[in-house]
């Protein structure tokens, strides 16, 4: 009977507990006998309530301090394989960076090569360009042939030569530009011939060929006509010189005005000759 007593005491307290009475320390519970008599009991709950949430607390902490220790070694964990990964990888950037510098390093080198043969190339085309210019220059065949009109012509003043006769190699331009001022402007460099013949029937007189107004040469007009009553006599100037492109030639009168006999009888030539 007790046995039986304290069996249904404890399912009852039990239920009491789950469904209403879980922070109550004490409390009052009705009791039947086998003949269903009531019987009421007063009973101190307080080391119950305690030894029942000890034993669910204590489970329920290994299971949250379990719980908290795995997913800190998973963590920890990925934390370690995450580590290893990004060391790896790392590894394999500083070998590749490595490998890049080394091919950069290379190339560089090679690039500065190939700057210093294209410049070596470069200066070469350039004597090549300017000795096919001048081997050019060398077969350019340039030849002017003209004549004076009569005039009188003083210093100093350039003389003029009108009537082209001969011109090869030379531009419209520098052609005009010479029979309007008598003066030969040098457009392809060269070893040239010059030489020019005047007649004149004044005494003593001399004309001189002048490159870039300095004096070449002179031709002298003597005192042969004075003595002999001839009315007039021709005098020559011719000399070979190096004309580079914008070099100037002309001829003038020296020392006084010279009276000239033009047509056939004044003349200029210059030759190119190499």
């Amino acid at each position: 009977m007790f046995r039986q007593y304290y069996s249904t005491i404890f399912i009852f307290l039990w239920m009491n507990y789950l469904c209403e009475c879980r922070d109550l320390e004490t409390f009052v519970a009705p009791i039947v006998d086998n003949n269903g008599a009531p019987l009421v009991a007063i009973v101190n709950t307080t080391r119950i309530s305690s030894h029942i949430v000890r034993s669910i607390e204590m489970p329920l902490r290994v299971i949250i301090n379990a719980t908290i220790d795995s997913k800190f070694d998973d963590k920890l964990k990925e934390d370690i394989v995450s580590s290893k990964v990004l060391r790896k990888v790392n590894d394999k950037f500083d070998a590749l960076q490595q490998k890049m510098d080394e091919h950069i390093g290379d190339n560089r080198n090679q690039i500065t090569e190939v700057n210093q043969d294209i410049a070596t190339l470069r200066k070469e085309m350039q004597e090549l360009k300017n000795l096919a210019k001048t081997v050019n220059d060398m077969n350019t065949r340039v030849a002017l042939s003209a004549c004076a009109s009569h005039t009188t012509v003083s210093p100093p003043t350039t003389l003029k030569f009108l009537d082209i006769k001969t011109s090869e190699g030379i531009t419209n331009q520098h052609l005009t530009s010479f029979k309007s001022s008598g003066v030969f402007v040098c457009e392809v460099p060269g070893l040239y011939h010059i030489s020019v013949v005047v007649m004149s029937k004044t005494n003593s007189a001399y004309l001189t060929i002048y490159k870039n107004d300095i004096e070449l040469i002179k031709g002298k007009i003597n005192n042969y006509n004075t003595e002999h009553g001839f009315f007039f006599q021709s005098n020559a100037a011719i000399v070979v010189t190096e004309l580079q492109k914008g070099d100037t030639i002309d001829i003038k009168p020296g020392n006084k005005g010279m009276r000239i006999y033009g047509g056939s009888s004044s003349c200029l030539t210059i030759v190119k000759v190499t």
